[in-house]
């Protein structure tokens, strides 16, 4: 028996160090992966988003709209609505379009699309019309709503 015994105390060492080194090897193996798949997916989400980007620029120029020209349109649609129940609320002037928003009284008794046709051939100025000298290359949209303007009907003016 010249063999030597190891002691309990030598063996839970071995044990232990073994395992301490299994799980220093797992560690670097499970975060090297995951740190390249959040290096990839950050590079795919900015080359998606600097593609949509520049796609969704577009050709057409939009001018801004100056202050002179903002009353001007303002004070044509007061006047088109001073009279009657519905009342004229307010102009959003956004970059590249123009949101007037008209309050009615009661929902009109008609469809979503015969409500644009409506709005396109009744309220929204004729081809000849001043207005749209001042709107320019912008896009002029006109709500109609009788509480709030997000659940409003509306459509887009064609000069």
């Amino acid at each position: 028996m010249t063999q030597r015994t190891m002691k309990h105390n030598e063996w839970v060492k071995i044990v232990e160090s073994r395992h301490r080194q299994k799980k220093q090897n797992t560690t670097v193996k499970t975060t090297l992966p995951i740190w390249s798949m959040l290096l990839g997916g950050f590079i795919i989400l900015s080359a998606a988003w600097t593609y949509f980007v520049d796609s969704s620029s577009e050709d057409v120029q939009v001018a801004a709209i100056d202050s002179s020209a903002q009353k001007r349109i303002t004070r044509y649609f007061s006047k088109q609505f001073m009279m009657g129940s519905w009342k004229f609320n307010n102009i959003d002037f956004k970059s590249g379009e123009l949101n007037v928003f008209i309050q009615i009284p009661t929902k009109l008794a008609m469809s979503e699309s015969e409500v644009k046709e409506y709005i396109r051939n009744s309220l929204c100025p004729t081809a000849s019309s001043r207005v749209w000298q001042d709107v320019q290359n912008n896009d002029m949209y006109i709500y109609l709503y009788t509480d709030m303007p997000r659940r409003g009907k509306y459509a887009l003016c064609n000069s």
